[in-house]
């Protein structure tokens, strides 16, 4: 049944009826005959959901035998009552097709009246309230779940669970004052019905009753129509289908003066607008931030938690708590609905081009009003209460005709359209599934069953707060002069167009012509190169940062890259376009993609097989020889190396620009001087040195995996490289190195392990991102400092990292990796720097990307976007070309344990929206607390080891460290941790993710900040070239007031 509809009381909860036409009956004709379907072939084996489910409903004809057969799946075989999330989308659905009558309910023999669903109600009602309340998981999809199948269950209110519920029906069928027929039909369609095995239908069935009874007024006498009004409300409490003005009625009976004077406001403000035949977008806005306050209310009550022990009253009041706070949400779906369309009959966004900034204010107040019952709802409340902050300044500040004004407005937009995909994407995570597998296996009709999920995902108020940003993004986009699509490499790519969901190489190899490939995510742990020959564009459906890693590798590879993060113009403008041949063209200021010229083809066939050819020229113009193993010079004995002793055949590129670059730290002045971190280095031959102390068997098992990964099918890497890094991840670091490491760095020091391999850091071979980083080791603690630095070992050997290497013509054998440790900084800000603009390499102007706390955020391919800003190097000319929309950041564990706050952290209640944080304090690097070693800065990271991507991070989701091995620094960002082998001794610790509001940072606030952030960054990049000979691809934060520079690589 749908719940929503353009009236607010009494709404229409039987306009989505599935089940068969109601005939009244004059006698009792209600059939037993079941005609289902219970095939249990290909479900999961129980006690799986499913198939409680399909097995339960078998032998369950009527409505109360489905409500028990939804209580076991959702109580009986919850741990403690709690059900898992598998079980509430299973229920959810089976409950939702129940009510719609796509599952029939039919007599199922003997007497039940209705206070036995009642009672079965309540049981389930406790189940679902204590999972909300449980709920921990950042998506919040168990309390989505829950809350949608709450409006499924039937009430079990005082008046329904007493013996004898729903007499009235039984006294209207025995009325004098109406014809013999009717009250036949009465007591056969309802009255008994209802009284031995009620069901949906007989909803259905009264409230067709009712309009054939007021059809035509005067036809049956007023005191019968008015106590079949009554019934008929009784019926709809019972089937918990009431209205909800009359729910807020019933919950006014349970609050106290304040609370009663916002219920009393709300019905003031919604009578008003009723009255109105055509009202505002003002209007419109009146009532929907009464509602919200209303709601607000509703849900701060209920979020105080359900008690065990609480009383039958108290319980039947919550219920309708639960079901006034949801069918809130309900009407905020249908003002807001009618609020866009008043806006679009206005010209929507073209309209507010030419308008002054009041009137964007009633569209931003509503949407701020649609995110607050987002979080409200349960779902991303911190996400919801950061964009909300922002949204509200940004509204206040208005100049929306300023380009900045209107490109800061879009960075916000721009992450709340990623809020609501993701709200789409965890349903169809969810649901199809589901629905398909409990569908088939009961005979439920396809298009109810294609249908679901969609049907879900436009009632909810999450399609209409999509529906207004949409429109406002257009508006943004246009007032800041930009476009939809976003340049990231120049070129044109000319192939035919196929849609991919990651840039997965054994998929590429099946190819056998060039392909532009429409990527739907990246992960930032691709490897262009490695995709194989056959690649030859790319259209990334999101953001990413211009200067990431992924961003890195593509320039590398000169394969043409732009994003398009509008779902609605990847629909209407690319797919039409799939397995045809494109021509993707980008440039600095444009990109197109469409059918090719001739002339476009003859110059791709010109331009094949040369840039192969050039980037071998590049590897071997680096210094790396593919018949010398790069020139590496191996220790023989177990020893650590000061920074400044690295050389790039002792410790790889990396390590000696850093020694570099402490060296040019110590020599500049003034606005050049920055600063770097204390490090040292495990040199080139350790990790080999600890390989040779493993038994033979293990030595030759590590030989024979080495050289079968040389040639192996890409089929086959997987089980190769997992094999050779556990056996990796199994080494310990030499007792004579951690003597040495003590001596380097004051005690209590946190560290970062980082990678430096021969194959990295080279002129044609970056290796951007493609080996380990792991933050967060404690130097007191020897033997986690083994395992972080073993797991920089193993990450020479991923999936990826061998692909790179073959497609780049390096034999495996000469990989070698050095380990750089350096102090770990707590950066306020960090940023990517490249000294020549990527796009079009214009050395007069340098391009910044910035981000809050880790550079993890910037280097690897999360969504979102940086403060990215262009210096001119000739006058200091200083352009903002985006503002920062990032949904989170990292910081080492320590910066958010202690008393230090993080800067735009949001944090609070939603149903008060509070907001809190500060600047994050302290200055260099962090110290170990042993205190935090529980449930802190040293809890332990739980997340199992990742194959995904073939790298060994653990996934974003822990909250860890992760893969990553230019993650901005040895000072400024966590790379990726592996968790490794349970087997193996040592502990890789957590960096701590924060939710963002950038409405509290300065650099989105402020024109003179991000000048003054940018210009010192500019004048570093000038020493840079100077001392390394060329564009530098640069990596640094910011810690408090303090400029650090913690990497420095050629420039692709």
């Amino acid at each position: 049944m749908s719940i929503v509809s353009d009236s607010d009381d009494d709404v229409a909860h039987i306009a989505g009826w599935q089940g068969k036409e109601v005939t009244f009956m004059r006698s009792n004709q209600h059939s037993r005959e079941r005609n289902g379907k219970w095939d249990t072939s290909g479900l999961p084996p129980a006690p799986h959901p499913l198939r409680e489910l399909v097995v339960g409903d078998e032998k369950a004809p009527n409505w109360l035998g489905k409500l028990g057969v939804a209580k076991h799946v959702l109580v009986d075989q919850g741990e403690r009552a709690r059900p898992s999330v598998e079980a509430l989308a299973a229920s959810f659905v089976y409950l939702q097709w129940i009510t719609t009558g796509a599952i029939p309910c039919v007599e199922g023999g003997g007497h039940y009246r209705p206070n036995h669903h009642a009672r079965l109600a309540q049981k389930m009602f406790m189940s679902l309230e204590w999972v909300i309340e449980d709920d921990k998981d950042p998506r919040q999809a168990a309390t989505l779940l829950a809350r949608k199948i709450h409006t499924r269950l039937p009430s079990f209110g005082e008046a329904f669970t007493q013996q004898v519920p729903l007499t009235r029906i039984r006294d209207i069928a025995h009325r004098n004052d109406i014809p013999h027929d009717l009250k036949q039909e009465i007591k056969h369609t309802l009255q008994n019905k209802l009284h031995r095995n009620a069901g949906p239908e007989d909803l259905v069935a009264a409230e067709a009753m009712l309009a054939r009874v007021t059809a035509a007024p005067g036809q049956y006498p007023d005191a019968f129509v008015n106590e079949f009004k009554v019934f008929i409300a009784e019926l709809r409490d019972f089937f918990n289908a009431a209205g909800f003005t009359s729910l807020l009625s019933e919950v006014q009976k349970s609050v106290g003066d304040e609370n009663k004077q916002i219920i009393d406001f709300f019905l003031a403000q919604k009578s008003q607008l009723d009255s109105k035949p055509k009202p505002s977008a003002e209007d419109l806005n009146a009532v929907l931030h009464a509602l919200t306050s209303v709601r607000a209310m509703l849900v701060g009550g209920l979020d105080a938690g359900l008690r065990n022990d609480a009383p039958e009253p108290a319980l039947a009041m919550r219920q309708k708590w639960r079901l006034a706070e949801v069918k809130a949400e309900e009407y905020a779906f249908v003002l807001l609905s009618r609020l866009i369309n008043a806006v679009e009959e206005q010209g929507g966004g073209p309209a507010l081009l030419k308008a002054h900034d009041m009137a964007w204010k009633p569209c931003l107040g509503a949407l701020v009003l649609g995110i607050r019952h987002m979080g409200l709802g349960g779902y991303s409340r911190l996400e919801a209460m950061a964009l909300e902050a922002e949204l509200t300044e940004w509204e206040r500040e208005g100049g929306y005709a300023q380009r900045e004004n209107a490109l800061r407005l879009k960075a916000s937009l721009e992450r709340l359209q990623r809020l609501t995909e993701a709200y789409s994407e965890l349903m169809l995570d969810l649901l199809p599934p589901v629905a398909q597998a409990l569908g088939n296996a009961l005979g439920v009709e396809a298009y109810v069953i294609q249908t679901f999920t969609e049907a879900e995902i436009r009632a909810n108020v999450v399609f209409q707060v999509s529906k207004m940003t949409t429109l406002l993004l257009r508006a943004c986009r246009a007032a800041a002069g930009a476009s939809s699509w976003d340049p990231l490499v120049p070129g044109t790519a000319i192939g035919k167009l196929v849609e991919l969901s990651e840039l997965d190489p054994s998929v590429l190899a099946g190819f056998h012509e060039p392909v532009v490939v429409l990527l739907k995510s990246a992960s930032g742990d691709e490897e262009v190169a490695a995709a194989g020959r056959m690649l030859k564009g790319v259209v990334l459906a999101q953001e990413l940062p211009h200067l990431s890693h992924l961003g890195v590798r593509a320039r590398q590879e000169k394969v043409p890259f732009a994003m398009l993060d509008d779902p609605d113009m990847v629909k209407s403008d690319v797919r039409p376009l799939l397995s045809q041949q494109v021509a993707l063209a980008v440039t600095s200021d444009q990109v197109t993609l469409a059918k090719p010229t001739e002339a476009q083809l003859a110059a791709a066939a010109a331009a094949a097989g040369e840039q192969a050819e050039l980037n071998k020229e590049k590897i071997l113009a680096s210094g790396f020889s593919t018949e010398a193993g790069g020139a590496v010079s191996k220790v023989n004995s177990p020893r650590l190396m000061s920074l400044l002793d690295c050389m790039p055949s002792l410790a790889g590129a990396k390590a000696s620009a850093c020694a570099r670059l402490e060296q040019v730290s110590l020599e500049s002045k003034g606005a050049e001087s920055f600063q770097t971190a204390r490090g040292c280095c495990i040199p080139f031959g350790i990790m080999e040195w600890s390989i040779n102390q493993l038994p033979e068997q293990q030595q030759q098992q590590f030989r024979h995996l080495l050289e079968d990964s040389e040639t192996a099918p890409v089929e086959q890497l997987d089980s190769i490289a997992d094999q050779l890094q556990d056996i990796v991840r199994g080494l310990t670091l030499p007792e004579q190195v951690m003597g040495q490491l003590h001596t380097t760095f004051p005690p209590g020091s946190l560290l970062i392990c980082r990678s430096s391999a021969n194959v990295e850091d080279l002129a044609g071979m970056s290796g951007a991102g493609l080996y380990d980083s792991i933050p967060n080791v404690p130097v007191d603690r020897p033997e986690d400092v083994s395992a972080a630095v073993a797991a920089v070992w193993a990450s020479l050997y991923t999936r990826r990292a061998i692909l790179s290497r073959r497609a780049a013509g390096v034999p495996q054998h000469q990989a070698c990796m050095a380990v750089l440790i350096q102090e770990l900084l707590a950066p306020t800000y960090s940023f990517v720097l490249h000294t020549a603009s990527p796009m079009g390499n214009d050395p007069s102007t340098a391009e910044i990307e910035l981000a809050p706390g880790l550079g993890e955020t910037l280097a690897s391919g999360k969504r979102g976007s940086a403060w990215r800003i262009a210096v001119s190097k000739t006058n200091g000319n200083v352009k903002t070309l985006a503002f920062a929309n990032f949904s989170e950041a990292l910081y080492p564990a320590s910066a958010v344990q202690s008393d230090q706050k993080v800067a735009g952290v949001a944090t609070g209640s939603m149903a008060t929206a509070s907001m809190a944080g500060g600047m994050l304090a302290g200055v260099g690097p962090i110290g170990f607390k042993a205190g935090y070693r529980t449930g802190g800065l040293y809890s332990r990271a739980v997340a199992g080891v990742s194959r995904a991507g073939g790298s060994s991070g653990l996934s974003w989701s822990s909250l860890s460290s992760t893969d990553d091995s230019d993650s901005n620094g040895n000072g400024a960002s966590g790379g990726a941790g592996d968790s490794g082998d349970s087997k193996h001794s040592g502990t890789l610790y957590e960096c701590a993710s924060r939710t963002m509001d950038y409405s509290r940072h300065a650099l989105s606030r402020d024109p003179e900040t991000r000048l003054s952030y940018a210009r010192r960054i500019a004048a570093v990049a000038g020493v840079l070239e100077r001392h390394f000979g060329g564009a530098q691809d640069v990596e640094g934060c910011f810690v408090g007031d303090l400029l650090y520079v913690v990497q420095t690589r050629p420039q692709p």
